[in-house]
């Protein structure tokens, strides 16, 4: 469920009345646009409204009217385009400026969110057998309001293609630029290894991109091309701890294709989860392998990786592992971020935090038109009420006609409170506050 940018601007148009998308009647000059239809407005009624290209040339660049000629539809602008506007080019016309409204709806979002909201989760948080309080992730913005405990999956399974997939020996795994060795298990350190008595610790300078990779050829009940035309996954758990803007780790399937399936990046908080998923070719036939790598400067960087699967078919089947719903009290203001469990989570399991997040901003520039937003066309009416207030009071700052303006952000809000009414959103727990 979204919309694109350029659709929701639209909508937002009609719902304060300022919706006009034409089409040229004739070939314009680099200062004007013709559109005949625009007719039944009078000599320059429309100047200093602005006008916008949809298609062909000058596309989403927009120009305010300086005069406007009732008999020939001419529209008269500056600057000047550099390229001539073309016969049967679609076009807005809008009397606030269309930047001015993406930036009202962006804004409108964070007035919205108790009614607008994508459902996010964040699996970053690790138990240690003996904390029941944690930050609470950034990503988290509203909540958690669920909150859910791991429950660990095995590598010793018949559907795993991989060897050492416990990655817990050094054997069948053959590292480049990395320095491998094993991790064993110490009443010191509660975090590492993750699961299991030992795990394998990789170091690399940072002097040229360092890999760990597991080739087809010590993989058992697959060959490269059994795999050609089936969707492949390829998880590890990678602790890792570093500056993610200037290094990055990820997992990786290989085949003959040139492209590498590529897991998402590590965000540098710990235990994580890389996940790679993807189709090989249909033609696939020679190479096949599974790769963690770290791209890094001259930092260097250590690793730990345990627990990793290959497998035939998509990546549900390991992490939707978290089926321990645990009782929580969150507590938040300035400075406090923190979620309380009623008991402790087991040493080495995941947590995984379900909360709410803003709709997603349509941004800045022309790729605003394309970008997509979690709405559809009813809870839309939402948004565009909301953003309606915002820009009429931004109006309200500077126009002379108060009264009028204060009855269109009064029913902007009514017919808003009109369709929170209609649209039946996801009931979400209630999160308490640290006053009760």
């Amino acid at each position: 469920m979204s919309m694109l940018g350029i659709d929701v601007l639209h909508g937002f148009s009609k719902f304060i009345g300022d919706y006009w998308v034409g089409e040229t009647t004739a070939t314009g000059t680099t200062t004007t646009m013709v559109d005949n239809k625009l007719g039944r407005f009078g000599d320059d009624t429309i100047t200093d409204f602005y006008v916008r290209p949809i298609q062909d040339t000058n596309i989403y660049e927009v120009r305010r009217l300086d005069s406007f000629l009732s008999d020939s539809g001419t529209m008269t602008f500056s600057p000047a385009y550099t390229i001539t506007p073309q016969i049967y080019q679609k076009y807005e016309l809008h009397r606030y400026d269309p930047a001015i409204k993406y930036q009202c709806i962006d804004e409108a979002r964070y007035r919205v969110i108790d009614d607008l909201f994508k459902i996010v989760y964040d699996d970053t948080l690790t138990g240690d057998g003996y904390s029941s309080s944690f930050n609470i992730p950034p990503a988290i913005r509203q909540g958690p309001v669920r909150v859910f405990e791991e429950s660990p999956m095995d590598t010793d399974t018949s559907w795993n293609l991989l060897s050492t997939a416990n990655i817990d020996a050094l054997t069948n795994w053959t590292p480049v630029n990395f320095t491998a060795t094993l991790e064993s298990d110490s009443t010191s350190d509660v975090t590492v290894p993750k699961y299991k008595d030992s795990c394998t610790r990789l170091y690399t300078t940072g002097s040229a991109v360092a890999t760990y990779t597991q080739d087809v050829a010590n993989m058992s009940s697959v060959t490269a091309s059994s795999a050609a035309g089936r969707k492949m996954t390829f998880g590890v758990w990678v602790y890792y701890r570093g500056f993610p803007n200037a290094q990055s780790v990820y997992a990786s399937i290989t085949s003959d294709s040139s492209d590498a399936i590529i897991s998402q990046m590590h965000t540098g908080n710990g235990w994580e989860l890389l996940i790679a998923e993807g189709d090989i070719e249909g033609k696939n036939s020679t190479a096949l392998s599974v790769t963690i790598t770290a791209e890094t400067d001259s930092q260097g960087t250590v690793l730990f990786a345990e627990r990793a699967w290959f497998y035939f078919g998509d990546s549900s089947r390991i992490t939707d592992r978290y089926n321990h719903l645990m009782g929580r009290e969150v507590r938040r203001d300035d400075v406090i971020q923190k979620v309380y469990l009623n008991f402790v989570p087991g040493s080495g399991n995941q947590l995984r935090l379900e909360g709410r997040d803003y709709i997603s901003s349509l941004g800045t520039g022309t790729a605003q038109n394309t970008r997509r937003t979690e709405v559809d066309g009813a809870s839309a009416q939402i948004l565009y009420a909301s953003a309606a207030q915002i820009l009429f009071e931004r109006e309200g700052m500077s126009a002379e006609s108060m009264e009028q303006l204060q009855t269109r952000i009064a029913l902007a809000d009514r017919r808003k409170s009109e369709v929170r009414d209609r649209i039946v959103m996801p009931f979400a727990p209630s999160v308490k506050s640290a006053y009760g």
